[in-house]
């Protein structure tokens, strides 16, 4: 720029051009203060006198255009008066080329005239009140540091001392740098701080005098050696007067944002000028954060315009739906239509979207390669503050693995995970259908539960591989018999459910139920052996037996039961007489609990001897119920409804812990017995019967397990032989004697004899009772003494009720016999006393 400069008091005197070279930091910091405050590239001064034609003199940062400026342009500027609004190069005569943006602000203070120039590299846009006031006091300011500068160059003319000046300098323009909305501070060369505005204590939260004061204030901002190294080299590059970015920290230890431009003074002091950009630059953060979201989000995302044309889409949206940006961009967002009733779930959503800002749910659509898949869409409408609507967002993902998996895991729960056909829950919500269904058409339905006979032999013996196989080949085999409109279950085990629809009469039933039979038993080969299974099978009908799914089941089942009594491979429908009776078992063992949780259960003893020696061999004991008002009940009136149920195992072991405490007292008064007890059969098959038993015996020491016998009957053992066989053998390593109990009525007793470990044999009352009339029972009775000597066990015969029948087993072989023609049983209190009568009543030896 040109620095030529006239000779006035007030204005341009000779030597003003040293003024404006030698002072040329302070306008360079005050130029740089008003570029700032306007958001400007570039500011400088022009002075000139008014009225006289004098050259203006221009100090300050130096346009890019500065080369076209003539003295003509800056007195056309004043005389035009256009302040504070944007002008071209044009509008004042500059070349065209050299056309460019600036805003002028009038300079004025007694003769001085000048103007505040601001030149811009876009348009600039109106001056808000605030900022057009703080232009007004920089340009004030410039007036004032020019007039000062001459009076100071005049009163130092050869006396001017750099460091004096800097001084001076500093101290006329403290009170403007304080009231200053910008961060101004400085700094002397060893890093001391001399200046600190109102601002900066502001944004910072220390004061002037605490800064003053520190040795080594840099480090409060820049804890970090290496930054605050890296911030002291710009002190002293030539550069430093260019706003760089730097992050100091405030008093609460919180990181600030800030713009810095350093201005060296000429003693070597640093005034810094500063922008607090930490909101702006959070703005920038959440813009690009938000924008990089946007890119790398897992989610498909896709804008609209109010307007419902497609805007944005992510590459996550190209991922999922297989379409590129320019293939869906400025197009309605068709394709993520669901797959069917699309023009009713558009309109539904347009129609959700016109009362509520948001939409979210599942829908099925294509992909651009015609493959269906899941998605899980989410709408938003994104609005003005004036509540008008500018886009519209979408954001969906693929659920498609998920919603498979979900549909797999629904499966999983409602099938049989061997068979794969349904199971009970699924079974159950066929069973309903099925019944709203049956109410609508008046139709009748039939119910059935099947049980297979024989699976544990089969699985027990050729083990569980073998038997899921044979579970797999009889679900299919009743899958072949069942029509689309039926239904069939695994219910556990070797349970199916069976259900059949639209029936018109039981005859109808009875045929299919016949050929569920027959499929059932036809023989089967697993490992290379043939076997055979058969089937007992409940009916429950609707409407006749019940209307509930729950009840129709359940009554299936108790019919099964009724199955499974009459000999299997058989179907039994439901009786309600049946189940009256069950409904009056399930009262009666209620009662029967109640009597055992009371105490009214005991044991008495029935005494076992010698045909020959007449001396007791033993007792066996036996249960009583001491009913409140019928006194003593015998077990035939209540045990039957306590077998099978969970009181059964309970009782049992009952039982075995009263013989033991009895014994126990007995061997405290000095006398032992040897004691048999009876044991079910669901509690010898339970699995914790020999765990329970090993430590109810030792929990009483006293007693030697080998005075103890236990007694079982044979239907016991029918249902799973090789499990009985493995029981009773621990039975006996615990030291007990084993006793089959009632030989020689059950179906196969003979060979169960030959497999089972069994020490004695007892026969059953009903060869007894008969034995002196009865010639066949007579041949019975011989040929188990023959067999028992032969396979050297000890045979007991029960029932002994006359002295008659006593003499005639002794002629047949059997040594020992119990009855009431014996002893009636006793309570145990009575066996001592008895024993006493008995022995008093023998002949001397």
């Amino acid at each position: 720029m040109d620095m030529r400069l006239n000779q006035d008091q007030d204005a341009l005197p000779n030597g003003t051009t040293d003024v404006a070279t030698e002072e040329a930091p302070y306008w360079d910091f005050l130029c740089a203060q008003a570029a700032a405050e306007a958001s400007a590239a570039l500011a400088c001064f022009a002075f000139f006198h008014d009225g006289e034609p004098a050259s203006p003199r221009v100090v300050g940062s130096r346009f890019r255009s500065c080369s076209a400026w003539r003295d003509a342009h800056y007195q056309t500027l004043w005389q035009q008066q256009r302040f504070y609004c944007a002008i071209t190069g044009t509008d004042i005569g500059l070349d065209t080329r050299a056309s460019g943006h600036y805003l002028a602000v009038p300079v004025s203070r007694g003769r001085l005239r000048g103007l505040l120039l601001l030149e811009y590299t876009e348009p600039p846009v109106a001056l808000a009140p605030a900022r057009r006031r703080a232009l007004d006091v920089l340009a004030a300011h410039g007036a004032l540091l020019w007039r000062e500068l001459r009076r100071e160059r005049e009163l130092n003319a050869h006396q001017h001392k750099r460091e004096g000046a800097s001084r001076r300098l500093l101290s006329r323009l403290k009170s403007l740098f304080n009231q200053a909305p910008i961060l101004i501070n400085g700094f002397n060369a060893r890093g001391r701080c001399i200046l600190w505005n109102d601002e900066s204590e502001r944004v910072f939260g220390w004061s002037f005098e605490e800064l003053q004061h520190h040795p080594a204030p840099l480090s409060l901002f820049y804890p970090d050696p290496e930054e605050q190294r890296r911030v002291m080299e710009t002190f002293g590059a030539h550069n430093s007067s260019e706003f760089r970015e730097w992050r100091p920290f405030d008093r609460a230890g919180r990181r600030l944002t800030t713009q810095w431009a350093n201005i060296m003074l000429p003693n070597g002091d640093m005034l810094c000028v500063g922008h607090d950009i930490s909101a702006q630059k959070d703005i920038e953060n959440q813009q690009r954060l938000a924008a990089l979201v946007f890119e790398f989000s897992y989610d498909g995302i896709m804008l609209t315009d109010a307007d419902n044309h497609v805007t944005h889409v992510n590459p996550a949206f190209t991922r999922i739906t297989g379409y590129l940006p320019e293939e869906v961009v400025g197009r309605p967002p068709d394709l993520l239509r669901t797959e069917d009733d699309e023009d009713d779930f558009g309109a539904e959503l347009r129609r959700h979207l016109e009362t509520r800002d948001d939409w979210q749910g599942e829908c099925r659509s294509r992909r651009k390669n015609g493959e269906a898949y899941s998605l899980l869409l989410a709408v938003s409408v994104i609005r003005d503050n004036d509540g008008q609507v500018l886009h519209h967002a979408a954001i969906f993902s693929d659920i498609t693995y998920l919603k498979e998996h979900e549909a797999e895991l629904k499966r999983q729960a409602c099938h049989d995970v061997l068979t794969r056909i349904p199971n009970r829950l699924l079974f159950g919500e066929l069973l309903e259908r099925a019944i709203s269904s049956a109410v609508r058409s008046k139709g009748k339905l039939a119910v059935c539960y099947l049980d297979l006979d024989g699976f544990k032999q089969i699985n027990d013996s050729l083990g569980h591989a073998a038997g899921d196989r044979l579970l797999v080949e009889v679900s299919k085999r009743l899958g072949l018999i069942t029509r689309s409109c039926d239904a069939l279950a695994r219910l556990g085990g070797d349970e199916f459910a069976l259900l059949f629809t639209g029936l018109h009469n039981d005859l109808e039933c009875d045929e299919i139920l016949e050929r569920v039979l027959v499929v059932i038993r036809e023989p089967l080969e697993l490992d290379g052996q043939q076997v055979r299974v058969s089937a007992s099978i409940g009916v429950a009908l609707y409407p006749q037996d019940a209307d509930e799914a729950e009840l129709l089941l359940r009554y299936a089942d108790q019919a099964m039961y009724q199955a499974k009594k009459q000999g299997k491979n058989t179907y039994v429908f439901f009786d309600a007489e049946l189940h009256r009776q069950e409904h009056q078992r399930q009262q009666q063992l209620t009662q029967l609990i109640h009597a055992f949780r009371q105490g009214e259960f005991l044991l008495y003893y029935q005494p076992k001897i010698d045909l020959f020696s007449r001396q007791m061999i033993g007792l066996e004991a036996l249960l009583r119920w001491q009913h409140p008002r019928r006194g003593i009940v015998e077990p035939a009136e209540f045990l039957s409804i306590i077998i099978g149920s969970a009181m059964e195992f309970e009782l049992g072991r009952w039982v075995i812990e009263q013989v033991l405490e009895q014994m126990t007292h007995w061997c405290r008064q000095g006398v032992q017995y040897r004691i048999s007890f009876n044991v079910s059969a669901g509690q010898l098959m339970h699995p914790d019967f020999i765990d329970e038993l090993g430590r109810l015996l030792s929990r009483h020491p006293e007693v030697s397990p080998s005075l103890l016998e236990l007694e079982f009957q044979e239907s016991a053992v029918l249902a799973d032989i090789h499990g009985a066989v493995a029981v009773l053998e621990r039975c006996r390593q615990l030291g007990l004697s084993i006793s089959f109990d009632n030989f020689g009525t059950g179906y196969s007793s003979l060979s169960h004899l030959n497999r089972l470990p069994v020490d004695i044999i007892k026969i059953d009352r009903s060869f007894i009772c008969d034995l002196l009339s009865n010639a066949h029972d007579v041949s019975m009775v011989e040929s188990v003494v023959q067999l028992a000597a032969a396979l050297r066990m000890t045979v007991i015969a029960e029932g002994v009720e006359k002295s008659e029948q006593g003499e005639r087993l002794q002629q047949l072989g059997c040594h020992y016999v119990q009855g009431y023609g014996i002893s009636r049983p006793m309570p145990a209190e009575q066996v001592g006393v008895w024993l006493q009568g008995w022995n008093d009543k023998l002949p001397p030896q």
